[in-house]
């Protein structure tokens, strides 16, 4: 019985719907297959070192086959900051073909606390106030799907404000400059009589 039972769970289904997605471009993972039910956006798509406003994503998937899925979201952000995600699943009936549950939620690995209301019908996966980085992050949905389960989040991210310290050599610098402009007008009067 042990036996049956080890190779029931090791034999599992391998996974199905694992989609890879960078801004704009979703492929089916391993392959260069587009995965046309999978969708990342960012706005705007071209920020750079500069920009300190708010950067925003939108990310979704439909999930057409039955079993376990892992989508990972691949996404550069331009300077160091602080983030959160949401992402909700909504079926039409409890484990039916479009229920879809979540397993977890993954944002730079920080795990999202995820509430399922109406018995699982509705599932709300969320974090916030995780620091991310300039350059390369992730957010990975792993979950199991009915057959015709659907999801769909957003992200958003803040640039961190700069340092204390920045602001005050800033402020130092700028005393700096008014004085030496300022020795450089008394130095420069020059008398004729």
């Amino acid at each position: 019985m042990m036996a049956g039972l080890a190779g029931s769970v090791f034999a599992a289904p391998a996974a199905n719907a694992s989609v890879t997605c960078t801004p704009g471009n979703c492929v089916i993972a391993g392959t260069s297959k587009t995965a046309s039910t999978a969708s990342f956006t960012m706005t705007p798509s071209n920020a750079n070192s500069s920009y300190r406003r708010s950067i925003t994503a939108n990310l979704g998937d439909t999930v057409t086959k039955k079993g376990s899925f892992t989508d990972t979201f691949n996404f550069v952000l331009p300077t160091n900051g602080v983030g959160g995600v949401a992402v909700t699943t909504v079926a039409a009936s409890f484990k039916g073909a479009t229920d879809l549950d979540f397993t977890s939620v993954l944002i730079n690995g920080a795990s999202a606390s995820i509430s399922k209301t109406l018995n699982g019908i509705v599932e709300i996966a969320f974090v916030s106030g995780v620091s991310l980085s300039a350059g390369a992050n992730s957010i990975v949905v792993n979950g199991i799907s009915r057959g015709n389960g659907s999801y769909g989040g957003s992200i958003a991210f803040t640039p961190s404000v700069p340092e204390t310290a920045t602001w005050g050599m800033m402020i130092l610098g700028f005393v700096g400059m008014g004085a030496a402009m300022r020795y450089r007008r008394k130095s420069t009067n020059v008398a004729f009589g």
